[in-house]
């Protein structure tokens, strides 16, 4: 079973933690991030690294309801689900494709059902992330990415053959979230691999095409550390397509 990662936008902690703890409890596993306002959730330019968004229409500053506008601009597949305390907005919960509209208190079989819904579609399509290059959206397969290099304030995406590169419009930090393990790491302070297109750990990762992608320099051990992850995720890898 895959993990979804899955952001709750709530100004009311008592709700937030309610929530929070609906979704722990539902079987699925799932990576939660809790914020406290819209205007926090836009910052963390979330657009591709939500599966699921829970949304208070009712927030201090931004709304619900204009958050997932926000979102819908640059992300068509989160799963956005507005919890709030009032029908009243049913109609522009359709305007933004809005997945569920759950009344509170909420209800956890309406919950579990979201997240298992969204984890079958997750498992039966291929999760990619969205790229932004000179002011194109794209939207890039995690299997096509083989690595991730910083150079100064640019960033370079390498495919198989292409190399994508966003400028400064997206930070480094910001591929590591849309690139989560046990499939991609962070491996040195320039780059994050796939681990999925490497052929073997000598003292830097060797690509399948050749390639280089370099090692934050350590000990021994540390080198081994990179090479167990390697086969758990390739155990991981050979357990789905089982």
């Amino acid at each position: 079973m895959g993990t979804l990662r899955v952001a709750i936008c709530e100004d009311v902690e008592r709700d937030a933690t309610e929530l929070s703890a609906l979704i722990r409890g539902s079987g699925v596993v799932a990576e939660v991030n809790c914020y406290a306002s819209g205007e926090n959730f836009l910052a963390s330019r979330p657009a591709g690294r939500f599966d699921v968004v829970f949304l208070d229409i009712y927030m201090s500053g931004i709304s619900g309801v204009e958050v997932a506008r926000q979102l819908r601009e640059s992300d068509e597949d989160c799963c956005i689900v507005f919890t709030t305390t009032s029908e009243d907005h049913r109609p522009e919960a359709f305007d933004v494709d809005a997945d569920q509209y759950l009344v509170k208190p909420v209800d956890r079989s309406k919950v579990d059902r979201v997240l298992i819904k969204k984890l079958k579609v997750s498992s039966s399509t291929r999760r990619s992330c969205v790229l932004y290059a000179k002011g194109q959206r794209m939207d890039v397969p995690h299997d096509d990415i083989h690595f991730v290099e910083v150079q100064g304030h640019n960033c370079f995406v390498y495919t198989a053959d292409s190399v994508i590169e966003t400028g400064s419009s997206m930070k480094f930090g910001d591929f590591e979230a849309l690139l989560p393990p046990p499939r991609f790491m962070r491996c040195h302070q320039s780059y994050i691999v796939n681990l999925s297109h490497v052929e073997r750990l000598e003292r830097d990762f060797i690509m399948k095409n050749g390639r280089t992608v370099y090692v934050r320099r350590g000990d021994l051990a540390k080198c081994r550390q990179y090479e167990r992850e390697l086969d758990k995720w390739r155990l991981a890898e050979a357990r789905e397509e089982a």
